[in-house]
């Protein structure tokens, strides 16, 4: 049987197969276990899986082609003389708040199966529902005791004019806890010791700028830094703060509120509407059950050993649960293997 190929389409980094790599530096937390699972996956099956650029150099065209969101140009200019001789699939990872561009319908015309956590266009035909995956390691198991942190946020400093977006409302519960409790209260994270311009695109190169975005940078005290990793920082903490990067899109439940469970760290999360279908109550805090910061803080402060064991409990029994499976790398590399195999 002659060898059957997957392009994964990947930004200039990951290329040179370091999409595949586990020992690759850009496989924090080992973020990129999804692929690694899924190039098994494929590899069992008969066929190779590779970045684009590995057939793109000696001319071989693939038989099909994965995209992780849509590419910056039309999809026939991106393919090049692949174009309508490829299978070709799509990833939709960014929400609309980020990427405006991965909900136009008329941007999926020319794939074949499209990937999605949302919902609203699953239908079991062209669209199939795919959640934001990931490693599940074992989750961290450290006495209370040892997190002598009280609450960390881990995000990097973002801006974006939407109605839905969450980056002013993380910045409000940095500054809050910055005021009113400077000594509880940790952030980590890229970007925070530079100005990040918005707007038009003109305004946003000043982002590569270097000198002058630190120079007009604000100052935020509890600024502790970037991270290699987050998984050994979040476990130094009792709470972590985990707001998606936008709010009420069903089904858009990122790797945030993950990473803090990964830590056995408890998360007050807020985001996707329909937490509450994917994740169990007693695992996470919800932020929009309290009106302030101050009822939120309150909460935290005056809960008892015996509820955060329970909440940790909780945690480490969603993720052995079926119901988490469908966030996990295996997950991932079924879901989307099944797909190519048709």
């Amino acid at each position: 049987m002659a060898l059957k190929r997957l392009a994964v389409w990947a930004a200039q980094p990951y290329q040179k197969d370091r999409l595949f790599d586990p020992a690759s530096p850009l496989n924090r937390d080992n973020c990129l276990e999804p692929f690694h699972a899924l190039k098994a996956r494929l590899s069992a099956a008969g066929w190779e899986c590779r970045t684009q650029d590995a057939y793109k150099a000696p001319g071989i065209v693939p038989d099909a082609v994965l995209f992780s969101d849509l590419p910056s140009v039309p999809l026939s200019s991106a393919l090049g003389n692949w174009a309508g001789k490829t299978r070709n699939f799509l990833i939709l990872n960014e929400c609309e708040v980020i990427r405006p561009d991965n909900w136009d319908l008329r941007n999926h015309e020319g794939f074949e199966a499209i990937f999605t956590w949302s919902p609203r266009l699953v239908d079991g035909r062209k669209y199939f529902k795919l959640n934001f995956s990931m490693t599940f390691p074992a989750p961290d198991a450290a006495p209370t005791a040892e997190r002598t942190g009280f609450c960390v946020m881990i995000a990097g400093n973002k801006k974006r004019p939407h109605p839905l977006e969450l980056y002013s409302e993380r910045e409000e519960t940095i500054r809050w806890f910055e005021r009113e409790h400077p000594g509880e209260f940790d952030l980590y994270g890229a970007g925070w010791d530079r100005k990040t311009f918005g707007g038009p695109r003109l305004v946003r190169a000043l982002n590569r700028i270097g000198p002058l975005t630190r120079l007009l940078a604000e100052r935020f005290p509890s600024y502790r830094g970037t991270v290699k990793e987050k998984r050994p920082v979040l476990a130094q903490y009792r709470f972590s703060i985990c707001y998606e990067n936008a709010r009420e899109i069903p089904g858009y439940i990122t790797e945030k509120i993950f990473d803090s469970f990964f830590a056995g760290c408890v998360p007050v999360y807020w985001g996707a509407p329909d937490i509450l279908s994917h994740v169990p109550k007693a695992c996470f805090i919800d932020r929009r059950e309290f009106a302030t910061h101050e009822d939120l803080y309150a909460y935290m402060k005056n809960m008892s050993e015996e509820e955060y064991a329970a909440r940790r409990q909780a945690i480490r029994a969603y993720l052995e649960s079926p119901q988490a499976r469908e966030f996990s790398g295996a997950f991932f590399a079924e879901t989307v293997a099944k797909a190519v195999f048709i």
